[in-house]
Formats: C-alpha cells, structure tokens, sequence
C-alpha cells in the first residue's frame, strides 16, 4: 500500500471514531431526557450545549468530507486490526451494561420504557467503539 493510501484511511477511521462519539453522546442525551420529570430551561440549554458541544468536537477534530465513501474493512492490516479489537470491546461494553441494567432491573422497572433502555444500548455501543478506535490508534 502506498503511504497516502495509509494515511486516508487513518483520517477516515478518525472520522468514525468522532462520529461514534458524537452519536453516543447525542443518544445518551436522548435516552436520559424522557426520565427528567420537571424539566428547567437552563437543563434544556445544558443539553442543547452538550448536543452541540458534541457536534463541534466532531467537525474539528474529525473533520468531515464527502470523497471518502464508506467501506466495511480496510486495506491496511493495522488498522483492521484496530476495528477488530474496538468490535470486541463494543461487544463486552453492551454485555457488561445489559447485565448490569438486569440486576438493577427491580428499582428501573417503573421509570425506563424499552425505547429508552434501547437508545441507551446504542449510546453505550456508539461511544465505546468512538473511544476505543481514538484510544488504540494514539500510539
């Protein structure tokens, strides 16, 4: 592969990782929001912000293009390695916090619909698989 080649693909798995991360936390707003039973304006403006804020952080660090279309693995090995490991810790993350939410499940019960607790999931999948590609590819 030629160092160019080498060198796209590492900005557009940056770009997915931002945008996971930027996904998890717009999800994680979505899913908390429904639990807020008197909800304030300055809370809507601390989640407007925290939308926003999340937005930002994606297009700075990120960036954003329209050439490089979307593919299913890549052609370096390191970096599909990379994708890999960060698929294991979606894997483990969701694991860990479905069972976490199965023992909590008395006291949730009354106050999370399965909307929610399905937007949580997402949010959960979405920032660990942002953080572990940013994590993994900063050595």
């Amino acid at each position: 592969m030629k160092q160019q080649d080498i060198k796209t693909e590492e900005k557009f798995m940056a770009q997915n990782a931002w945008f996971s991360i930027f996904m998890g936390v717009t999800l994680l707003i979505i899913s908390g929001y429904p639990m807020l039973n008197h909800t304030s304006v300055p809370l809507l403006f601390l989640g407007s912000a925290a939308f926003l804020g999340s937005f930002f952080m994606f297009v700075i660090r990120g960036g954003f293009t329209w050439k490089l279309s979307y593919r299913l693995t890549y052609k370096d090995e390191y970096l599909n390695t990379i994708d890999t490991i960060a698929y294991k810790h979606v894997v483990l993350a969701l694991l860990f916090s479905m069972g976490t939410i199965y023992l909590c499940s008395d006291s949730l019960a009354l106050q999370v619909s399965h909307s929610m607790m399905a937007t949580f999931y997402l949010a959960v999948m979405s920032l660990v698989y942002g953080i572990s590609i940013l994590w993994q590819s900063r050595d």
